[in-house]
């Protein structure tokens, strides 16, 4: 019990230090241009986050890469929603951008599945 503990705790930690960069250059963009940032920009951010989530819970647990990182990845996507939605009162579900996070989790966890164990 004490080791999965220790596991969440890491991926956490980790997803936590890549969100806390990605925000920061997400505002300084903001700031210095004044616009937001198009899709490839956000999907480029989202799908490196997705495929370290997919990596990290499938390194963890070591098995069934590949269904670790669906699942995982759907859970996030629609966790992300319900606090956007939440925050903001509005409901956005688009399907290219869930596929293509969901599918970049899928290949993380294929990665992490594959490598020594970290988490």
């Amino acid at each position: 019990m004490k080791q999965k503990v220790k596991s969440g705790i890491k991926i956490y930690v980790f997803l936590v230090l890549y969100l806390s960069v990605a925000t920061i250059i997400y505002t300084l963009y903001i700031n210095k241009s004044n616009q937001d940032f198009h899709l490839l920009g956000k999907l480029i951010i989202g799908g490196i986050a997705y495929l370290m989530l997919g990596f990290t819970y499938a390194n963890a647990i070591h098995k069934k890469g590949f269904i670790i990182g669906i699942v995982v990845g759907i859970l996030h996507f629609f966790l992300i929603e319900l606090i956007y939605f939440l925050c903001k009162g509005i409901f956005q579900f688009e399907v290219l951008p869930f596929f293509i996070n969901v599918l970049l989790a899928a290949v993380g966890g294929m990665l992490g599945v594959n490598i020594k164990k970290l988490f």
